[in-house]
C-alpha cells in the first residue's frame, strides 16, 4: 500500500511540476487569430464574448495597450511578461 501512495505522489509532483497556466507565443498567436473573425490583426471584445475568452474579456482594459478597442497578440505577450 505504501508503494502505491509512493507512486501516486511521484506522479502528482510530475504533473504539478509540468503544468503551467502560461501560454506559448504560438498559442496566443492561433488563439487571437481564432478568435479574430473580421481578420483585422486583433480580437474586440465582442469577438472575445463571441469566442468566451474569459482571460481577454476580464482583462481587456488592461490588456488594450493602445486603446484602439481590440487585444493584439502582442499586446498579450507584452502583458505577459
Amino acid at each position: 500500500m505504501k508503494s502505491i501512495l509512493k507512486i501516486f505522489i511521484c506522479i502528482a509532483l510530475c504533473w504539478l511540476t509540468t503544468t503551467s497556466s502560461a501560454f506559448t507565443n504560438d498559442e496566443v498567436i492561433n488563439r487571437v487569430k481564432e478568435l479574430d473573425t473580421n481578420k483585422d490583426g486583433g480580437v474586440s471584445k465582442a469577438e472575445a464574448e463571441a469566442g468566451n475568452a474569459l482571460r481577454i474579456i476580464n482583462n481587456f482594459d488592461k490588456l488594450d495597450a493602445n486603446k484602439d478597442n481590440k487585444v493584439t497578440a502582442e499586446e498579450i505577450e507584452v502583458a505577459n511578461k
